[in-house]
């Protein structure tokens, strides 16, 4: 609502526009303890200076006085933490020294009710008569009543008797247990909230009773072979009644000619009674009754059923056999029902257990109810399988079966879980993986695929790579043909006569169109026998830790002549076949990697077609520049040069003979007469 109040005054003969208001303040509603924002924007004549005011009630707001009310730069007013006090009308007073202009709005803040009071309470055998008188709601109308009681056994807990009392209510009838003491309450909700309790009322006690009702959810079940365990939801006190309360709890072999035996449980918080000394799972009545000082229940106890501890089933299924194999994992089984008197439990089913021979670890599945044929599909492909069943109650297995033993066939195999993709100059990746963990039969190959990804992450349909792997030894392969700095996915499964595994993919991006020359790359070779001739396999090693380049061609000659032979590039592959190779010939071979118009070779390799017919010839280290061969070379020269000094040294030591050295350690000899000259005999 906009107020204007013009003025028209001439100055020298000039006529000024009015001031008057643009954006004016809304009313506005808003929940305490929120803050609530009114925006005010007016126009004067540009001559006149112009403020704005903000009133409250029509009286001046003092900022400075409180805190909570601020006025921004752009004359909004701003009321923070608003509360109950601050609802009213709200004033922007728009004013230069000749005219002004005013627009009001209202402002509600909301907030809970404020707490009814107890007007008085009226006490009667079994119920009693609350009044109330709400105290106001607050600017948002209550919308129900909460009624709350506690007793004298818990003071401090404070429980709903009625949560929805309609608001036109303040005067309300609540049920009371006997022999108790109760207290009431009320509380008012609006939308807001809940507003804090009303004092609460008088006491109201009432007289002692038999109790009104049993104890809920009475079971019977052993926990052992040899007891029966009966249990109860134990009642509180408020449903007790009268002193002296108790449960009287009874059982009974379900058989005729049986009596009941009970026993008492005084301790109210007790919730169960071990029986000892029962037969193993026998069906038994039981019941619980409440009884106080006064008597029993005056309602009837439930007569249920219930069981003696479960133990372990006696007999094993019999004529466990095999129906048919209806694929790698999956069979069809059958046996012979157990008697169900020697389960000794209540019967749940059949357990069927298997494992084999790549597997030790058992797996067990479950066949519920009385069925005694099973389509079982978690054996292992290609392989040895080995199976047992058995009956089973709530707390045992019972014996096993014999056991079962068959052979599975060939499945597809398990996902594999390891790719690497090593960029090959701008067009091409070298893969590299590693065998399925599980290959559920025998691999025949691996399966290739490729996509693009674009850069919405959107994958197109996969390409196969052609042509894909049919060597199950291989574990590495050249992916070519592919576009320089793009996004691929690339997928590889695992192959065997009965199918593909699932697609294991990984992301990689080629790199972009290269400038430099790849760096030196090596190969390895094999001689293959062909018709009339001889053909090499070279096998392309790029230096994966530099630039690989992206294909290769192989160039050859015969030892001694000039020219090499070229080979057409091989973009596709990571090897090639040199056919029509002369046999009994030395070849010197060289491998070039290629990436865009960038060359690198290899260091040659001598290749020998002479035995063509033997064992395939891998190519072999020059012996000569051997780093192994060096070596031995030159320990066999050091031991050499060792064994030459200590010839040297002895020969030195024999050449002075000590001769009384030697007398002195042997004694002197005297010989026999011979003849001869005497002139050298001793004297």
């Amino acid at each position: 609502m906009f107020k204007k109040v013009v003025i028209r005054q001439v100055r020298y003969n000039f006529l000024l526009a009015h001031t008057y208001i643009t954006d004016g303040p809304e009313d506005y509603e808003v929940e305490a303890r929120t803050p609530a924002t009114f925006r005010c924007n007016a126009v004067a004549d540009e001559s006149l200076h112009l403020e704005i005011f903000w009133l409250k009630n029509d009286q001046l707001i003092d900022f400075e006085g409180e805190p909570r009310f601020v006025k921004s730069s752009d004359y909004s007013l701003t009321i923070a933490k608003t509360i109950e006090l601050d609802s009213g009308t709200y004033t922007c007073l728009a004013k230069t020294e000749l005219d002004e202009a005013s627009a009001k709005a209202q402002l509600t803040v909301q907030d809970v009710p404020y707490p009814p009071t107890m007007k008085d309470v009226q006490c009667h055998t079994k119920d009693a008569t609350i009044n109330w008188i709400p105290m106001g709601d607050n600017r948002a109308p209550i919308l129900y009543y909460i009624i709350q009681y506690n007793t004298s056994f818990t003071p401090e807990e404070w429980k709903d008797a009625y949560s929805h009392v309609p608001s036109a209510e303040m005067t309300y009838n609540v049920p009371m247990s006997p022999w108790a003491n109760y207290t009431f309450r009320v509380i008012a909700v609006n939308k807001i909230g809940s507003s804090a309790p009303s004092p609460h009322s008088e006491v109201c006690s009432t007289l002692p009773e038999v109790p009104h009702k049993n104890p809920d959810n009475v079971k019977g079940e052993g926990d052992r072979p040899d007891n029966l365990v009966v249990t109860w939801t134990p009642m509180p006190q408020i449903e007790h009644n009268a002193p002296g309360f108790k449960y009287r709890v009874y059982w009974k072999r379900d058989i005729a000619g049986k009596d009941y035996e009970y026993q008492e449980i005084l301790d109210y918080k007790q919730d169960r009674l071990v029986v000892p000394n029962q037969p193993s799972f026998k069906q038994y009545r039981i019941k619980v009754i409440a009884v106080n000082e006064l008597g029993e229940a005056n309602v009837a106890p439930q007569d249920l059923i219930g069981y003696s501890g479960e133990s372990e089933p006696e007999q094993a299924p019999t004529n466990f056999t095999l129906l048919v194999i209806q694929g790698p994992t999956t069979a069809l089984l059958s046996w012979d029902p157990v008697p169900l008197t020697s389960v000794k439990g209540h019967f749940k089913g059949y357990k069927i257990k298997t494992w084999s021979e790549t597997s030790l670890i058992s797996k067990e599945i479950q066949v519920q109810g009385g069925n005694s044929k099973a389509l079982v599909s978690n054996f292992d492909p290609y392989t040895k399988n080995y199976a047992q069943v058995y009956v089973f109650n709530e707390r045992y297995n019972g014996p096993p079966s014999e056991t079962l033993s068959f052979d599975t066939p060939e499945g597809v195999p398990g996902e594999m879980q390891d790719l690497e993709a090593i960029p090959l100059g701008s067009s091409a990746f070298l893969l590299k993986w590693e065998k399925p963990d599980k290959p559920n039969g025998i691999l025949t190959g691996y399966n290739i695929y490729y996509a693009e990804v674009d850069s919405s992450m959107k994958v197109d349909q996969p390409v196969p790579r052609n042509p894909q792997i049919t060597e199950a030894n291989r574990k590495r392969a050249k992916l070519g043909g592919l576009k320089s700095g793009t996004k691929y996915r690339i997928y590889i499964s695992a192959t065997t006569v009965a199918g593909e595994s699932k697609r294991f993919f990984i992301e990689r991006q080629t790199k972009p169109m290269g400038f430099h020359k790849p760096s030196e790359p090596s190969f390895e070779w094999d001689i293959q026998k062909d018709s009339l001739s001889a053909a090499v396999r070279v096998h392309w090693i790029p230096n994966e830790d530099g630039n690989p380049g992206s294909h290769f061609f192989v160039k050859y000659k015969k030892k001694g002549e000039p020219q090499y032979l070229t080979t057409p590039p091989e973009k596709n592959e990571d090897f090639l076949i040199v056919p029509g190779l002369e046999t009994a010939t030395i070849y010197d071979f060289v491998v070039t990697s290629v990436d865009g118009l960038h060359q690198t070779d290899s260091e040659p390799q001598e290749v020998s077609t002479y035995d063509v017919d033997g064992p395939i010839i891998r190519a072999k280290e020059n012996v000569a520049t051997a780093g192994w061969f060096i070596g031995m070379m030159l320990a066999i020269a050091f031991l050499l040069l060792v064994l030459i000094i200590v010839c040297i040294f002895k020969r030195n030591r024999g050449g002075k003979y000590a001769v009384h050295e030697r007398e002195q350690a042997n004694g002197r000899h005297d010989y026999p007469d011979e003849g001869g000259f005497h002139e050298y005999s001793q004297p």
